[in-house]
């Protein structure tokens, strides 16, 4: 990182290495700090480091499929139906975040996801996922968000057999 600390860095100027992207999500990510909190101090070490850990753990399941768009990395658990339930880790700025999304909902496409799920429980990421849907340059991608849920519904195109 740098002397300003830990912040998103803008993909179109620096590419990160996966292991600043992880800090950079971990540090960015408030609710998973506090979901770490408990754990983090029975073994003395801080909520951003913990949720670190969990973030590696998680995107290191060899079952996931992986996906890199500027400073931020995707997996996907893929599912019968061309499904797939995908998580983000993000070290870019916020725009590009929404334009890295919108490139690697084309790019699950390709890979032969007819629907994404993503959790969207934050105001913040519903705005992102929402601006992502408008930087998207195919139209047949079809979005939907249950506020219930927190899930956001992505379409990447006609149903495949």
């Amino acid at each position: 990182m740098s002397k300003l600390g830990i912040h998103p860095v803008n993909s179109q100027e620096h590419m990160l290495n996966p292991t600043d992207i992880f800090v950079v999500a971990a540090h960015e990510d408030k609710q998973l700090q506090q979901k770490v909190a408990a754990s983090a101090k029975k073994i003395q070490a801080t909520t951003e480091r913990m949720a670190y850990a969990v973030l590696v753990q998680e995107y290191s399941a060899k079952s996931l499929v992986r996906v890199r768009s500027g400073n931020t990395l995707f997996t996907i658990a893929a599912f019968e139906g061309r499904v797939g339930w995908v998580r983000s880790y993000n070290g870019d700025t916020e725009e590009n975040y929404a334009s890295n999304i919108a490139e690697f909902w084309g790019a699950a496409r390709k890979l032969g996801f007819d629907i994404l799920f993503m959790m969207a429980k934050t105001p913040e990421m519903v705005r992102i996922l929402k601006l992502a849907t408008r930087y998207s340059d195919d139209p047949k991608i079809q979005t939907k968000y249950d506020s219930k849920r927190g899930a956001f519904a992505i379409i990447t195109g006609e149903k495949r057999d």
